[in-house]
């Protein structure tokens, strides 16, 4: 406090003004500060309670992400011969074969020797590459499925090392790559994709005065020449002969690729199967992920009743419409998944009174059991349909899960739950209505039949976190809005600096007045005193 050299000088009227005026200006300034401070620190706390929100959609989406597509279904197999890979959980399902490997699917090798360095020149011109069947040293049948491919050699590219590169950037399943095989000897391998109809003719047209390119030529079978011939992998399944042109069989198990590693002595069993432990673990993972979350926004919001601590966003609104929105996906109709909707409370999951979910592990097991493949409601979305004829694909996700029926007319017209589809051969599209983004493909004689679009809870709930997350969701602003809010909290006390030093300087202005009149009273005083003490002094004489 400063000090009042007036009032310790004895001058004026002897009172401490500067202490008043800190008095009465400190009265009015702390319940304007108080209002201003108690405003800001609970703007602080809304704010930090948002964050949390914030966060916890955040975790949410994190800890479920593991979640999603793991259906428990597992692939297995008894030997070393083969590997086994889910790569459509929309169409696998549990199943065991005893499969047989006879032979592997090769790739046709040709070797081009002679050459001292990969600079060396390999003449100008052509090499025509065609694609088709050996069937004899002389006899070579095209394969309608695979278009002629020219590649050029001229002044640019004439090196062994130019001609490799051409014939790899032309993009037609035929790798080309140098061997050294030895001090100054190199070799032109050509190889090509797997399959007995996908054997090489190459036929070399060389330019006037270029030489060396002709002996690149391949139109006849030169085992000199051919080191792999093209061949077919030849299998058996449960006793069932098979071919396939690769050693990577997506065709064979709906659902799963099987890559053909080794011939065998003894068929091996291949299998998938469903794991009722894993799948529980997972359901139980999840329900309590969403209890984490529900409980958070409860503690939030709660208002403090009967002496209770109320939350920093006691009441809110948004935290209400979300714990609200959480509650749902809790009961409502998974649909797109059967002919029927699928429920939490089909899997065991009870919703209390306060909210937050249980799961009854013997009513999980028991429906995982029964059916295993219902489990993709909660982990897997995907799109099937009824026939193995016809397929179906969504992009977008303006669409609305369910079941759709896919008709075709006479002439071969299609609709899906009664509107017209865009048809383009086999195929069928949608881009408006509850099924937009609909595609659906017929295969030979495929007829009408149902589509089934599923969207799993765990898409929901990562959808949820999502549009909850997103710059222009109702929390982003909601942020926005409480910083700003902030931001006004430290101007009103800026402001309330200003206001106080100009009421300062007002009663300190009002003070200095009252001892200038002070001062001069008493300077009245002392005149007058002295005076009579004159006056006093004559009358004795």
């Amino acid at each position: 406090m400063a000090t009042d050299y007036l009032s310790a000088l004895n001058i004026g009227s002897g009172l401490n003004t500067t202490e008043i005026i800190d008095s009465i200006v400190a009265a009015e300034r702390a319940p304007q500060e108080a209002a201003i401070t108690k405003g800001k620190d609970q703007k602080n706390l809304q704010i930090s309670g948002l964050g949390q929100v914030k966060q916890k959609f955040k975790d949410l989406d994190t800890n479920i992400t593991p979640f999603d597509g793991a259906i428990a279904l597992s692939a297995k197999k008894s030997g070393t011969s083969v590997d086994l890979e889910i790569t459509d959980k929309a169409k696998a399902k549990a199943f065991s074969n005893q499969i047989g490997i006879s032979s592997l699917a090769a790739a046709e090798t040709l070797v081009f020797s002679g050459f001292s360095s990969e600079t060396a020149a390999v003449g100008t011109g052509s090499l025509a590459f065609a694609f088709g069947t050996w069937a004899s040293t002389n006899s070579f049948s095209a394969n309608s499925s695979r278009t002629n491919q020219t590649v050029t050699i001229d002044s640019t590219n004439n090196t062994l090392a130019g001609l490799r590169d051409a014939i790899n950037a032309k993009n037609m399943d035929v790798t080309a790559s140098i061997l050294k095989t030895g001090a100054t000897s190199y070799s032109l391998v050509v190889k090509s994709r797997e399959g007995v109809s996908h054997a090489m003719q190459i036929t070399a047209t060389e330019n006037p005065g270029g030489s060396g390119l002709a002996d690149l030529a391949y139109t006849s079978v030169d085992t000199n020449k051919r080191t792999v011939t093209a061949s077919d992998a030849a299998l058996t399944i449960d006793g069932t002969s098979v071919s396939r042109e690769t050693n990577k069989i997506d065709d064979l198990i709906d659902g799963l690729t099987v890559t053909l590693k080794a011939t065998t002595s003894a068929a091996e069993t291949i299998s998938a199967e469903y794991d009722k432990t894993l799948a529980t673990s997972i359901m139980e993972a999840l329900v309590g992920q969403m209890n984490a979350l529900g409980s958070s926004l409860d503690e939030l919001s709660k208002r403090g009743l009967n002496g209770a601590e109320p939350g920093p966003l006691a009441g809110d609104f948004l935290v209400r419409k979300l714990r609200t929105q959480l509650r749902r996906m809790t009961t409502d109709p998974i649909n797109g998944f059967a002919t029927s909707s699928i429920y939490l409370a089909d899997f065991g999951v009870k919703t209390g009174q306060d909210g937050s979910i249980t799961l009854d592990k013997t009513i999980f097991e028991k429906r995982f059991n029964a059916d295993p493949d219902s489990f993709a409601a909660i982990v897997n979305s995907r799109v099937t349909t009824g026939s193995s004829l016809v397929s179906a694909t969504v992009t977008g996700s303006d669409y609305k899960p369910g079941v759709y029926a896919f008709a075709l007319d006479g002439s071969a017209n299609g609709t899906i739950a009664g509107a017209a589809m865009t048809k383009n051969g086999d195929q069928y599209t949608i881009s408006s209505g509850d099924a937009q983004g609909v595609t659906v493909t017929k295969t030979g004689n495929g007829s009408s039949t149902n589509i089934f679009i599923g969207t799993s809870l765990i898409e929901s709930l990562k959808n949820f976190s999502t549009n909850v997350l997103t710059s222009t969701a109702d929390l982003a602003t909601k942020l926005s809005q409480y910083r700003k809010d902030l931001t006004d909290y430290d101007d009103r006390l800026a402001d309330l600096d200003i206001r106080i030093a100009s009421v300062r300087s007002n009663y300190a202005a009002k003070f200095a007045a009252m001892e200038s009149a002070v001062t001069s009273l008493k300077s009245t005083e002392t005149s007058i005193k002295n005076m009579m003490d004159s006056w006093r002094a004559s009358l004795k004489q």
